[in-house]
């Protein structure tokens, strides 16, 4: 008869009992926090800490999200071809470097994760979108959080934080919450001081509020280097933000990464025509 060890017994019991473990370092994390997204007295109060669009939607968008009711039994379109080619259109853009995305914050965490992990690190502003701390965590890489220079991303102390170890830096263009932006003589000074190797990511998800005639989202920037990345996004200016949709312009071999992560139909069916709605 096969002698009984208790003490072992208790271990394997307490193996079961565990469960499953997540990385530590996500156990440590704090998740996203939307705004404050309700009043006493007030009925649908406007989130200022969104920057929801108060004049909503466009009606021909409205028109196009309602026309697609009927087909919400079909997945939606894999690659968005169609709103990609209108979102080119639009912008005199090339649509095969164009990717898009369930918002651009779903885009932003693909980058984050397709580009960092343990051992490196990520940059910021201290009043960047939270979005880049949080999943800079998520992958087990470490955050650095640059403080703004007059309410914007300070480059100097950005290209000082700089090491060996970075892999992203992230700059929210015009930033939210401060409103305040970096005219294009400074992003081109940011980019010229990074290495190659560092991923410079422009968050242009409030371009269209811009009026100023010395900034630029990043098209062009995008269109003569490898390592530079613009975003944008329907929540803002178009008001679909319920709808989730956003894009990325990026060079050839960024765009084939992001293709490569991204969950197969991530921009939503009544999302895709209700884009290109927008530019009628």
């Amino acid at each position: 008869m096969r002698n009984f060890d208790a003490r072992g017994a208790s271990k394997q019991m307490e193996k079961k009992m565990a469960g499953p473990k997540a990385h530590e370092w996500i156990a440590d994390m704090a998740p996203y926090v939307p705004g404050k997204a309700k009043v006493d007295g007030i009925a649908n109060p406007v989130k200022l800490s969104s920057n929801e669009c108060v004049y909503g939607a466009s009606p021909k968008a409205l028109d196009a999200f309602a026309r697609s009711a009927g087909q919400v039994l079909r997945y939606p379109e894999a690659d968005s071809a169609a709103l990609r080619t209108a979102i080119a259109e639009v912008y005199g853009l090339d649509a095969d470097r164009i990717v898009c995305g369930a918002g651009s914050d779903d885009i932003l965490t693909l980058l984050i994760h397709s580009y960092a992990g343990p051992g490196d690190e990520v940059i910021y502003s201290q009043y960047g979108f939270m979005v880049y701390p949080v999943q800079t965590k998520a992958v087990g890489a470490t955050g650095i959080a640059v403080p703004n220079k007059n309410w914007a991303a300070d480059v100097d102390g950005i290209l000082e934080a700089v090491t060996a170890d970075t892999k992203l830096v992230f700059i929210d263009n015009p930033n939210n919450p401060t409103g305040a932006y970096l005219p294009w003589s400074e992003i081109e000074r940011l980019h010229a001081g990074l290495p190659e190797n560092v991923l410079l990511v422009l968050d242009a998800a409030y371009a269209e509020c811009v009026t100023a005639e010395d900034y630029k989202a990043g098209e062009e920037m995008v269109e003569r280097a490898s390592n530079v990345i613009m975003t944008r996004t329907f929540s803002k200016m178009y008001a679909l933000a319920g709808l989730r949709v956003g894009w990325a312009y990026a060079a050839p071999a960024i765009i084939d990464i992001l293709n490569r992560v991204r969950m197969p139909f991530n921009v939503c069916l009544p999302g895709q025509p209700a884009g290109p709605a927008c530019r009628d």
